[in-house]
């Protein structure tokens, strides 16, 4: 009479085919992120053994391992005002050739003992200097930095620059205010005294009339 199960034509049914599907979808993912996590930690467990390895080299040999200051301090023996020097260079006021010849010229004036010793410490560190001041221009963060020096200066000297502009002419300004404010004043002056001129000459030629004809009634 029936033609099977009727709860496989449920949606819910987990023996229909898009159930086994889904269910198959999700353990294949799961299995994936399992692999995934396990080649991460596998890849962390040998970082941390090579880092382990670096050390304990670094207490054998004496020597810092990964690190990346050498690249960018400048050596402290026979470099006088290096510190000026690079600033001066991020600012765009000294050149790196005139860095190098002010170097060599320094070395020249030294004594020889003086030129002994830093000529033991650059066979040691061969080129370090030149190295040194060549990786640290080439360096792109130090072209940044520079760059926005001179971008800051630029603009501090343009705002400068305006701010003399804006006073200049509000000094005309005022001056120019002041000379028509006197020449206002001046012509109301004038005006004001020419009515009053005029004013007393009216107030007074009735009188003379009067006297005049008194004068002429007379015997």
């Amino acid at each position: 009479m029936g033609s099977g199960d009727l709860n496989m034509k449920k949606s819910w049914h987990p023996q229909t085919l898009a159930n086994q599907r889904r269910v198959a979808e999700v353990k294949q993912k799961a299995e994936e992120e399992a692999q995934r996590a396990a080649k991460l930690q596998k890849e962390l467990r040998e970082e941390r053994q090579r880092e382990e390895m670096d050390r304990l080299n670094a207490t054998v040999t004496k020597k810092t391992i990964n690190k990346l200051d050498w690249m960018y301090n400048a050596p402290s023996v026979g470099v006088p005002q290096t510190s000026e020097d690079l600033e001066a260079y991020l600012l765009g006021k000294k050149d790196a050739n005139d860095l190098l010849r002010d170097k060599a010229k320094h070395e020249e004036k030294q004594p020889d003992k003086w030129r002994d010793g830093l000529f033991a410490f650059s066979n040691r560190n061969a080129n370090n200097d030149r190295d040194t001041m060549a990786k640290t221009i080439e360096d792109p963060l130090t072209e940044i930095k520079r760059r926005e020096r001179q971008a800051a200066m630029q603009h501090a000297m343009a705002k400068k620059s305006r701010d003399k502009g804006d006073e200049s002419r509000k000094k005309h300004r005022d001056k120019k205010s002041r000379r028509h404010g006197d020449k206002d004043s001046k012509e109301r002056s004038r005006s004001h005294r020419k009515h009053r001129d005029s004013h007393r000459h009216r107030s007074r030629s009735p009188d003379r009339t009067h006297r005049r004809s008194r004068r002429s009634r007379s015997p």
